[in-house]
């Protein structure tokens, strides 16, 4: 191999590096410059570019990948170079250069230098294993060029009064032979020379610069050779700067003591920031209108679901209308770490209350009202109130910033808030939607450090308020969809079941099911008193209480803990039905018409608080069968701006959109009525008013109908599907019959174990079946395939 080089110079790429200075996985604007040892000889004297390296192959290769993987998170620049070697290094046929030598600059991935360099050079060997060149003593290098930092540095009395800027030029040599998959994190190694080099009192540059090598070779034990340069670029005044540089090795710096200095709270830092003021709050005050203020809330102490309902109504009592919630998440603690978890969210409210008065009521809530002690940052508490957004005000005052200072830095907050905001919502500092500022959370990769929060996972909380011991609730972990699926039982007390002939008509043998269903993986039951399938008809409400009740009563009352204790959902479309078994202890409410058949049903639900799950139908028991045409063409009012969060534009499904369109009707009346987005789970429909093609199409459409929020283009409400868990329900149903070509219900099993697999596939959280032994296994199954249970 000869010693001429091709040589490529600042080739312009973007890539994921891992993480920037914000500790954003987002693309980066990259440079490449490759140079490659070859011998010209033969190109040379032939003239022909065969015998030689076509550099505009190599860049078009190298170009070509990093734009096929923009969605790539490398983690490292030293990931990236690796993968550059394996481009551009010969291969067993031949192919390009043998030796070669990538550097890598990033210019925008630390804000507080020039840029970032890392140099590396590599061959193949016999087996094309990307190596460290054999036999050479050679060190990878990152360089960190134009570092700027504030400090008091210098021997004179006007420079020991008053900070001024240096420039650092830094060359870090290490040795990661052993493990070519390792990096250098120069994000720390950055972050404790400012901290370091910025509260700190040199008198002289050489003392500077020779501490700073000394705390970089204390930051990697990989670290063989540092380079530091300095330079105070205002202390001679007709000179573009003065200063020094040295070289060391780590044998050098072995006698040099430790560094030892306190880092700065960051927490309390953050809190200190100022924010430009560019409202008058005198304007607000006393103008009489009412004023949009999101409020976020949280708890840890005692039963943390009254605790956040007694602050609601602290709220309303001062004057406080509560417009809509977001669903409840429970989330680990940060800064303070032993204490319990979080139960957090997030309300829209309308005051006439300026934001400082707002801020009185509040903390007189907290501390007054919810008797909260406050023994120490950031420590238990029965309940916290704080005001995200007050209109599109910036306020920044020494008890109160608007928006808040940690808004789009916590999960547990930007989660809930993103339910209430639409899309387009801009926040009025960063001038960024604030749903890129959730994305941008979400995307993050990079580890959190565990000693600000052991995890940043979300559960989302359905609480149980009927059980009166602590705070029960259901769990949903639906952003990383790992959560068990819950299987419901279906328990039909009525003579006329579709599908299960009468069976638990009779008391004692429904007692039986219910046994039976406890002991084989049903968590929740549904009781079901009047059958619901299309065309059926339907019983009084007194025979329909006469069914339910009975039941509810006598599982209450049951000696053995494990069935009084089950999970009861009542299948009923009345709101009396559904009211006076809520009185005798059940849990859920499965309204089939989503508050269709009876308006009260609304009411029924926000009293009680429970669990309310939202069917899609249309027309009656009656007329659903012949309401099947959903052509988005033939919609009369098209009063809503359709957002489709995480996924592809969705104007080829109108099923699904107007599915979305008329529970988001339903949804708006309840929400007006005071029921909690975190009341709900979602019910797409399977069997009601839809086709068989149509009840498919439905069940592929389960994450999308996640994805779903609306915003009415008249009143400005938004509604968000995001976040709510979904039921779905196939069991032996027609469609299974038709695509079987199977007439008979109870021959349906197999079919419905294939559905359920499927709708478990396609991300439901809870389905609904009548055999219940057999798709135990099926969730096993399925958990283990799709979630990596």
């Amino acid at each position: 191999m000869g010693t001429d080089l091709v040589s490529i110079k600042n080739l312009k790429i973007s890539a994921i590096t891992g993480k920037d200075f914000w500790s954003r996985s987002v693309l980066q604007p990259l440079e490449v410059s490759v140079d490659l040892k070859t011998s010209f000889t033969k190109a040379s004297l032939n003239d022909d570019l065969k015998y030689s390296l076509n550099y505009a192959v190599i860049s078009n290769n190298i170009l070509n990948f990093f734009d096929n993987c923009k969605s790539t998170n490398f983690q490292s620049l030293e990931k990236i170079s690796n993968f550059i070697f394996k481009i551009i290094l010969q291969d067993k046929n031949g192919s390009f250069g043998r030796i070669g030598k990538v550097c890598i600059k990033s210019t925008k991935s630390e804000i507080r230098c020039d840029n970032i360099e890392i140099e590396m050079e590599r061959t193949r060997d016999e087996n094309d294993k990307i190596i460290i060149l054999p036999q050479r003593n050679y060190l990878d290098k990152i360089k960190i060029n134009g570092l700027k930092l504030f400090t008091i540095i210098g021997v004179f009395k006007f420079e020991r009064l008053q900070k001024q800027i240096v420039n650092l030029d830094i060359e870090i040599q290490y040795d990661f032979s052993q493990n070519y998959e390792q990096k250098l994190d120069y994000y720390l190694i950055i972050d404790k020379i400012v901290e370091y080099v910025e509260h700190s009192k040199f008198k002289t540059v050489e003392a500077l610069v020779l501490n700073v090598a000394n705390l970089i070779f204390q930051s990697n034990q990989d670290i063989t050779i540092c380079k530091v340069a300095v330079i105070k670029p205002n202390a001679i005044l007709f000179s573009d700067g003065v200063g020094v540089s040295i070289e060391k090795t780590r044998k050098d710096l072995k006698d040099f003591k430790m560094i030892e200095f306190q880092e700065t709270d960051k927490i309390e830092e953050l809190n200190k920031i100022s924010l430009p003021n560019f409202n008058d709050e005198n304007s607000i005050q006393n103008d009489f209108k009412d004023h949009i203020v999101y409020i976020a809330f949280g708890s840890n102490e005692g039963n943390q679901y009254e605790n956040i309902l007694k602050s609601f109504q602290e709220l309303i009592k001062n004057d406080i209308k509560i417009i809509s919630t977001s669903t409840l998440y429970e989330s680990k603690p940060m800064y303070y770490l032993k204490q319990p978890n979080f139960y957090n969210g997030v309300i829209k409210t309308s005051t006439r209350h300026s934001p400082h008065e707002l801020l009185k009521i509040l903390k007189k809530i907290e501390y007054e009202k919810l008797d909260r002690i406050k023994k120490f940052n950031n420590g238990p508490r029965t309940i916290d109130l704080d005001i995200l957004l007050y209109d599109n005000l910036i306020l920044n005052d020494t008890d109160l910033t608007i928006p808040h200072i940690s808004l789009c830095e916590r999960n547990f907050v930007l989660a809930p808030l993103c339910e209430l905001l639409s899309p387009n919502a801009i926040h009025p500092i960063t001038a960024e939607p604030f749903h890129n500022h959730l994305k941008q959370l979400f995307d993050n990769t990079i580890k959190i450090d565990s000693k600000l929060q052991e995890s940043n996972d979300l559960i989302n909380v359905i609480p149980l308020p009927t059980r009166k011991k602590n705070f029960q609730k259901l769990s949903f972990d639906l952003i990383k969809n790992t959560s068990e699926t819950i299987i419901m039982g279906i328990l039909n007390v009525t003579p006329d079941s579709f599908s299960d002939a009468g069976s638990n008509y009779h008391l004692d043998q429904a007692l039986k099911t219910v046994e039976s269903m406890c002991l084989n993986g049903v968590k929740i039951i549904d009781i079901g008193g009047c059958s619901t399938r299309p065309g059926s008809e339907q019983p009084t409400e007194e025979e329909e209480l006469s069914r339910v009740l009975p039941i509810v009563k006598a599982i209450r009352s049951h000696e053995n803990p494990q069935i009084n204790e089950a999970l009861l959902s009542i299948d009923t479309y009345r709101s009396k039905v559904a009211e006076e078994s809520i009185k005798l202890g059940a849990d859920i409410i499965n309204d089939i018409s989503a508050g269709l058949f009876d308006n009260k049903m609304f009411d029924v639900v926000a009293k009680y608080g429970v669990p309310y799950i939202v069917n899609h139908t249309r027309g009656t028991i009656a007329t659903m069968n012949k309401l099947t045409n959903y052509n988005q063409e033939i919609e009369s009012n098209d009063e809503f701006l359709e957002f489709n969060l995480n996924f592809k534009d969705n104007k080829e499904n109108p099923l699904l959109s107007i599915i979305s369109k008329e529970l988001t009707r339903q949804l708006s009346i309840a929400y007006s009525k005071g029921v909690k987005k975190w009341q709900i789970i979602l019910d797409p429909g399977i069997g009601f008013a839809k086709t068989t093609e149509q009840n498919i199409i439905t069940i592929k459409s389960t994450r999308d109908l996640k994805k779903k929020s609306l915003l009415n283009k008249e009143t400005g409400e938004y509604i968000s599907f995001n976040n709510l868990p979904v039921l779905i329900g196939p069991s032996r149903k027609k469609f299974i019959g038709n695509l079987t070509r199977n007439s008979k219900v109870d021959e349906r099993l197999i079919g419905t174990c294939a559905a359920v697999m499927s709708c478990i596939g396609f991300g439901a959280d809870i389905v609904r079946v009548h055999d219940y032994k057999e798709v135990r296994d099926v969730c096993l199954i399925g958990d283990a395939i799709y979630k990596n249970r």
